[in-house]
């Protein structure tokens, strides 16, 4: 059976409805208010935060119930009267809200009115279908199941028993801050809506033009150069979208392509595809949204996240660069003629200018210590000034409302994720799961640290198969956080180890979605790809706990030993690299396959006494390797 057959992305994200006339206008002019409301309370004039995540998910929310369809497969239809109806209730929810949350403050979960219970029903029920309709089924059902659980709490058996909630504690208790506007969805209102707002700003520019042309001057003449590029462009838009499924469909659209014209299998330029894109996620400064989420959960600044974060993207991209490096040496594949490449001065004399709001937003978080909602206010406001001088589109008021009208339009599926992810929050608050939960890993790892991290791995692995990454994270960061925590683990390492696997959930089998939309462009079997993709990225699975054995992979230590910890990691992943592709300057034996995993594994130990005899390893491997070159032109074939 062909699975690639009728196969489109729609398959693995739903796809927004292409509006038109007077449906386009209405969305746009939701958008734009919303857009230029949310821009004026992060800059100007802050309201209370109930209020803000009201409104910030009415807006995001009304959007998403004109522009994607209630059944699939009827994406390019327009918007029916139901559609209409639905986007209307949620916006009157929020206005209730907003006219009065002050006397609601007093009586939630406690005394709720009438009124009070019909808005938290329409919230809830119109959170439910619009997560259905932006994400699939999975993540709903998972609320429903809480909610659930939350009401027959009695039913369930030893530690999961509690003495369950009536419908109106319950519909109270969610319709508040403790439940749908939970602190992910003030990450979504307060941080992910402004970087998503500068990327839009980045696209009126050219900017994904800009970051593929520039990874193709900088990569490109190098063997298997497309892949290359792949790797570079997906970590650079990765970072700023924050979705690795985006991200496959907008660079993927031209990488993959050419990586199968230099002669990579189908399957395999799927995977890297899919792979870069999911550490774009990982990536600093942005990382999506988790990274915010982290900081609100943690109360640890973003400035020190994003400086933790640096060295394990580092190893990660790196891992997977080798890998492809490793298989366009296999494949014998060079890299693509200097007269099919741009040029990188003229690039960044063209468009270069670009890069500037990037550098703009480092320097205000980690050298100005700026907050991330100033740092990209500044960005965005450095772009506008740029676009202005020089000859690439330019940022006047018809191009600003098009990117605040965009943004909303993009915080659809991201506005009901948060606030779905809320609701299982709240019930794990409520009835006091999280704690149990937390408990139980405890006790099945003995009070082990490494069984008790391995156990946390396969909880975010399971659950990114069916969640975005952000509902992903915040669930296993509400839940087994504390247990590692009480373990003895320090709070950042903690969860980052767990945002890195909720991240790395999207390309790992049976459900991968990152993978499944790099098969959809790749034209191969989606398991095939994932499959794929697992191997390519199996090395980057060992990095978290890299830094959770020792901490100065977070450049937490003195200079010397972060030196040269980093330096054995990194040889350690090209060991790893080469013994799991089975390839380095030549094709490698199955045993020395084995000794170059058992070598990478001694030198990302972070002891020096262990990573000597696995670098020694590694060098006299290394020297059989390349002595099996016959010619001084066949050695220097390897770096082509």
């Amino acid at each position: 059976m062909d699975t690639n057959k009728d196969m489109n992305l729609d398959d693995f994200e739903r796809q927004q409805r292409q509006l038109s006339g007077f449906n386009a206008k209405v969305v746009f002019l939701i958008g734009l208010t919303f857009g230029i409301f949310q821009i004026i309370v992060l800059s100007v004039y802050p309201i209370d935060p109930w209020v803000f995540r009201a409104l910030h998910f009415a807006g995001a929310g009304a959007i998403g119930f004109l522009t994607y369809s209630a059944i699939k497969g009827k994406s390019t239809s327009r918007p029916t009267i139901i559609d209409f109806v639905m986007a209307s209730l949620l916006l009157a929810s929020s206005i209730y809200i907003t006219v009065n949350y002050v006397e609601m403050l007093d009586r939630v979960g406690v005394a709720p009115t009438s009124w009070d219970l019909f808005f938290g029903a329409v919230a809830i029920l119109c959170l439910l279908e619009i997560t259905r309709r932006t994400t699939g089924w999975a993540l709903p059902i998972l609320a429903v199941f809480f909610l659930g659980y939350t009401y027959f709490g009695k039913i369930f058996p030893g530690e999961l028993w509690h003495r369950g909630y009536s419908l109106e504690r319950i519909i109270s208790y969610m319709f508040s801050m403790d439940g749908i506007y939970n602190i992910p969805l003030g990450v979504s209102a307060n941080y992910v809506f402004i970087f998503i707002l500068f990327g839009a700003f980045l696209e009126v520019t050219g900017s994904g033009k800009f970051f593929i042309d520039l990874s193709y001057s900088i990569a490109g003449r190098f063997r298997g150069g497309p892949a290359k590029v792949a790797v570079i462009s997906s970590a650079m838009m990765g970072s700023i979208n924050g979705s690795a499924v985006a991200n496959v469909a907008s660079t993927g659209a031209f990488t993959i392509p050419l990586m199968k014209r230099v002669g990579y299998k189908a399957q395999f330029a799927g995977a890297v595809e899919a792979v870069a894109s999911t550490g774009g996620q990982i990536l600093p400064p942005v990382m999506g949204a988790g990274a915010f989420i982290m900081a609100d959960i943690t109360g640890i600044s973003y400035s020190t996240i994003i400086i933790a974060a640096m060295v394990p993207a580092l190893l990660y991209f790196l891992a997977v660069i080798f890998m492809v490096d490793f298989e366009a040496g296999k494949l014998g594949l060079v890299g693509l003629p200097k007269s099919e490449l741009p040029d990188t001065l003229k690039v960044l004399k063209e468009r270069g200018y670009l890069l500037i709001p990037l550098i703009v937003m480092l320097l205000s978080l980690l050298v100005l210590q700026n907050s991330p909602v100033r740092a990209a206010i500044l960005s965005i406001g450095s772009l506008i000034i740029l676009s202005w001088f020089t000859k690439s589109e330019k940022i006047f008021l018809k191009q600003f409302f098009e990117a605040v009208s965009n943004a909303m339009k993009g915080m659809a599926s991201i506005a009901a994720t948060t606030a779905c992810a809320g609701i299982i929050v709240g019930v794990f608050s409520l009835t006091g799961l999280g704690a149990k939960i937390a408990s139980f890993v405890i006790v099945i790892s003995g009070g082990n640290v490494a069984v008790a991290l391995f156990l946390v791995m396969m909880l975010c692995l399971l659950l990114g198969m069916g969640l975005p990454t952000v509902a992903a994270y915040a669930l296993a960061a509400s839940t087994v956080a504390p247990a590692l925590v009480d373990l003895g683990v320090p709070l950042l390492a903690t969860h980052l180890f767990i945002f890195y696997f909720a991240c790395m959930s999207t390309i790992t089998p049976p459900v991968c979605l990152s993978a499944f939309a790099g098969a959809a462009i790749a034209k191969a079997d989606p398991m095939e790809v994932g499959w794929q993709a697992l191997k390519l990225g199996s090395t980057s699975f060992i990095i978290p706990f890299m830094f959770m054995i020792d901490s100065t992979l977070l450049l937490h230590g003195d200079v010397a030993t972060i030196i040269i910890d980093i330096t054995s990691a990194i040889i350690g992943i090209i060991a790893l690299s080469a013994g799991v592709s089975g390839f380095l300057a030549n094709k490698i034996s199955a045993l020395e396959r084995s000794l170059f995993i058992i070598a990478a594994l001694l030198l990302m130990t972070p002891q020096i006494t262990i990573s000597i005899p696995g670098f020694i390893l590694f060098c006299i491997l290394c020297y059989l390797n390349l002595k099996k070159k016959t010619s001084k032109q066949e050695l220097c074939s390897w770096w082509k």
